[in-house]
This record gives structure tokens, sequence and C-alpha cells, in this order.
């Protein structure tokens, strides 16, 4: 398969641009959804960090969803054909916020695309840059790690499982309910089924429960940081998923600051302690 994969590199640096507005709504759904008090409502409120994700939903129409849920291709997304659909690991700079009545384009570009295809079966990630602006300049750049795979690749274990990074100063435990991870989704209008069609991802994809979002557990790290530093702004956060989190018991999310406080390094472990998320904060 290793030559018609090679073909999908032709998308790199395709883009596509969509336009948004910062609206209070959207905070308070955030707020309720991860159990938040005093959300920004007012006009030029600056937002926290990560909660852009609210903006800029998903377009694709039910003509043009796979059976998962997910867009099946058109525009700059390559219409690469394994099942598998994972976020290997995201980078965000923070250069300044957003704000309440921002109006805020975002250009969207395949940045690169890498090809892994051999014995144990066939990987692809799609890197996606998302740049999103507003009249004072570029707010925010996300790069995100698409990971397609094989049914055999999906299937196989991390060849090397990640250690605990260090000793934990902050702890959290997080019990993933359905309506947890349905309304997180909504927010995001993510479609993809594993999230919230119970029967969809245990018969069809033989998964033992609803997979939690990597974009929520990177999110409650995020939201660790601002709890236990508040006056420290976000500039810098790095996320990488080795295991997926399933709502079949409780995770705990962990972190611990450097000794000047510029930095944290934060991780999440599954319900059997294993390490399913590392992720790095900067702050200024």
């Amino acid at each position: 398969m290793a030559e018609s994969l090679e073909s999908f590199k032709s998308y790199i640096g395709k883009s596509e641009k969509a336009t948004d507005l910062v609206t209070a709504s959207t905070m308070v759904k955030f707020a309720a959804a991860l159990g938040l008090e005093n959300p920004p409502l007012d006009k030029g409120a600056p937002i926290p960090p990560g909660w852009y994700g609210g903006f800029f939903p998903a377009s694709h129409r039910p003509s043009q969803m796979r059976l998962d849920g997910q867009a099946s291709g058109g525009g700059i997304v390559p219409p690469i054909p394994l099942p598998g659909r994972r976020i290997g690991g995201t980078r965000v700079t923070f250069n300044e916020p957003l704000r309440i009545g921002d109006e805020i384009t975002r250009v969207t570009e395949i940045a690169d695309i890498k090809i892994d295809d051999g014995p144990s079966g066939a990987m692809v990630t799609v890197i996606e840059r998302n740049s999103i602006s507003n009249s004072r300049g570029f707010a925010v750049v996300e790069e995100r790690d698409m990971v397609m795979l094989s049914e055999a690749r999906a299937e196989a274990a991390p060849a090397t499982p990640p250690t605990v990074p260090a000793q934990a100063t902050w702890s959290q435990v997080i019990e993933p309910n359905p309506p947890l991870l349905f309304r997180f989704s909504a927010i995001r209008f993510n479609s993809h089924r594993i999230h919230y069609d119970r029967d969809y991802v245990t018969k069809v994809e033989k998964l033992p429960g609803l997979v939690v979002q990597s974009s929520l557990i990177s999110q409650l790290l995020i939201e660790m940081c601002r709890k236990e530093i508040p006056s420290r702004q976000l500039k810098f956060f790095d996320f990488k998923s080795a295991r997926q989190i399933y709502d079949t018991g409780k995770f705990t999310i962990n972190g611990t600051p450097s000794a000047d406080g510029r930095e944290a390094q934060l991780w999440a472990l599954d319900q059997e302690g294993r390490v399913s998320m590392t992720a790095t904060a900067k702050f200024a």
C-alpha cells in the first residue's frame, strides 16, 4: 500500500480559510461542561487558553461522512483509506488572548504528511496547522498530528510504553461520564461516534467503552495549570497521546511545576495507572 499512500503527499501545502465570532455563549458551554464558575462574558474579556476549540465547527454534510461520523474527505483533507483515527499530539502557541466579540479568522494548512507502512501495518500522520488571528494579529497557532491507522496497526500495543515523567505535585481524579464526553463533543461539533455512541464503539470498533477525547484530557491539564498557578500566562502547550482512555473507570491527571514556575510537566494516567498522555506547558 506504500506507493498509493505516498500519492497523498500531493495534499501538502493545501489550505483553506474560515471565519467566526468569539461569543459569550460558547464560554458558558465550556464552563458548564468542565464544571467551572464565572466564565468570561463581557465584550473584550479574554477567553481561557484552549477554549478556541469551540469555534470554527466542522462543516461536512451527512453525504461527506464516514460510518464513524468523521469527514470522509473533500477539501484539503486527504481521503486516506485507513479505518483508525486518533489525535497523536498537538502543539499550541498562544501569542495573545482571543477576546469576547473578536472577529476571528482561521487558516488551516496541511503542513506535512508522514507515512509508515511496514510489517505491523500502515500509519499515516497528517500534520494540520491552524493559524487563528484577530484584528490585533496572530493569536493562536496550533499544529495537530492526525493519525490514520490500518486495523492491524490500531490493535498493536505501543512499542515502548511511556513511564510516569515525574513525582506529582498536583493530582486530580476525573470521572469520564457520558454527559461530560457528549457535552465536550457537542461544543466542538465533533461527530466522531467513538465518544458518544456506545453500541457503535463496542460492537463495531470492538473497544471496551466510550473513548475520552484527547482534546478533553489536554484541556483538563490546561485547567489544572490555570487553577494551580493562576498568576502565570500560558504561552505554549504540547501534548502527546500514548494510549486511549475509556469511560470504564476513573482516570487521573497530574502535574509538577519547574522550580522557577516557568514550565510544568503534566500527564494523565488511565484506570490501570498507565500513562495515557504527557504534556509540557510553558508560561510567560
